[in-house]
């Protein structure tokens, strides 16, 4: 410890000397700076993000009935078309289900025509009552004529008995008569009564058979849905690709049982055109402010670790992803695969061009961290002062004129990268070397360096 100690000791002195014989150098010396040339060139800003490639349309193709697999007729890679059969399952089962519905189905029908007789033999009945009142009311108005005329019949014989001009029985006879004429006119009109009552007892039954009808029709329709349901579940057991695609994933085996249950088991994956795939990339909620549609995007796969791929922003998301206290958006992006290089499940590293400026007057970025040494701070203030407040899109640049004093100057800016910043209305020009730091101190024909502290602000004095 005690030789540790010394160590220390002796190197301080020795950073002391070196300082104070730096220092008093450089009292007499003169300041070099370090400079870059303001160019003509390009500036691109972008934001790095990462994702999966998918197809844009990806369909899990699965079973909605239960069933053993009888026949695949696709397998991975395969390239098939929408409605083609990709599956059949075993339709034993099904078939039978068709052919009870079937049955089901004539037999209410039959039904329905038997209820359609009753109705015919009815209105045939009704027809037969309607005649039968119509005769019993003609019956009436005869049988009352015959009353009258046996009534007058029988007035005269009375007439003629008071007078002595015929015997009693003849009076009596008519007398008879018209009894018997009276009697024959409430027959009838029972029968009319008759005949009512049937063409009501008709219209009853036609009443019950309506309902009975109705429940044979609906019957029927019952029989014809469970017939249009067994259609489909054994239409169901031939499985079709929806779309036109590739096939990406098979999850069965022939034989295989599936069970549908809650849900339809998944048999494919198709992607429907890898030739137009989407990267699904999370941006930093930072950055998704600069992010837009239609925006550039470059991105690299490791498959292809020297090629570069392009793609277009398509959607910016709003919904946020959170993952331990970092907030996220989802980034859609539409990239063109018409090699087919790309496969699904590639894990892409995209830069998301948010600014690119081509041949503009920039400024190298290194600028920003110069500050000017103490020797210089009162002559740099007045040569600010005398610029004035700058406005908040302005910047404070430093170059060295042509004899090689600096001069102070201001920018207006424009986007920036890690590199550069664009200028857009200045007093600089191309050419100019704006000042990035302190090079060091010439005396006597020797020259020594040292850094400049650098920091990401306006200039400070």
């Amino acid at each position: 410890m005690k030789k540790l100690a010394i160590l220390v000791i002796l190197l301080i002195c020795v950073g002391g000397g070196v300082a104070g014989w730096y220092y008093t150098r450089s009292a007499n010396g003169k300041t070099s700076y370090a400079t870059e040339e303001i160019t003509v060139g390009n500036i691109r800003n972008f934001i790095s993000a990462s994702g999966s490639l998918a197809a844009i349309t990806t369909v899990e193709v699965g079973s909605q009935l239960s069933g053993n697999i009888e026949k695949l007729y696709a397998d991975f890679n395969d390239e098939v078309k929408a409605g083609q059969l990709v599956a059949q399952l075993e339709d034993s089962t099904y078939k039978a289900q068709l052919l009870q519905a079937k049955a089901n189905l004539e037999n209410a029908r039959a039904t329905e025509l038997g209820v359609e007789a009753q109705s015919k033999n009815l209105k045939a009945s009704m027809l037969t009552a309607k005649a039968e009142i119509q005769v019993s009311l003609a019956n009436i108005r005869k049988a009352e004529v015959t009353v009258e005329d046996a009534e007058r019949n029988y007035r005269r014989s009375k007439e003629l008995f008071e007078r002595k001009l015929i015997a009693e029985s003849e009076k009596d006879s008519a007398l008879t008569t018209l009894e018997s004429q009276k009697a024959s006119l409430q027959a009838t009109k029972a029968q009319h009564e008759s005949a009512k009552a049937r063409e009501m007892s008709i219209l009853a039954q036609f009443e019950s058979l309506d309902a009975e009808r109705s429940g044979a029709q609906a019957r029927v329709r019952q029989m014809e849905a469970q017939l249009s349901v067994s259609q489909i579940n054994l239409d169901r057991t031939s499985i079709y690709s929806p779309i036109d695609g590739v096939v990406i994933s098979r999850a069965v085996d022939e034989g295989q049982t599936v069970a549908a249950s809650l849900q339809a088991p998944k048999l494919f994956v198709i992607a429907q055109d890898l030739k137009k795939m989407q990267i699904d990339t999370a941006v930093d909620e930072a950055d998704i402010g600069v992010v837009e549609h239609g925006q550039k995007v470059t991105f690299t796969v490791d498959a292809y670790r020297n090629r570069t791929f392009n793609g277009i922003v398509d959607q910016v998301r709003l919904s946020p992803q959170e993952n331990s206290n970092v907030v996220t958006y989802s980034v859609m992006v539409t990239v063109i695969n018409d090699d087919l290089a790309l496969k699904p499940g590639m894990t892409a590293n995209a830069e998301i061009i948010t600014g690119d400026r081509k041949d503009v007057l920039r400024l190298p970025g290194k600028a920003l961290y110069f500050k000017a040494p103490d020797s210089m701070a009162k002559e740099f203030r007045q040569q600010r002062a005398e610029k004035g407040r700058l406005a908040t899109d302005t910047l404070p640049v430093w170059i060295l004129d042509e004899s090689g004093k600096p001069q102070y100057k201001t920018a207006k800016i424009g986007i920036s990268n890690q590199d550069y910043i664009e200028i857009l209305d200045s007093e600089l020009k191309e050419g100019d070397q704006a000042i990035v730091g302190v090079q060091g101190v010439v005396s006597n024909n020797s020259s020594t360096s040292a850094t400049t502290n650098r920091r990401r602000a306006t200039i400070r004095l």
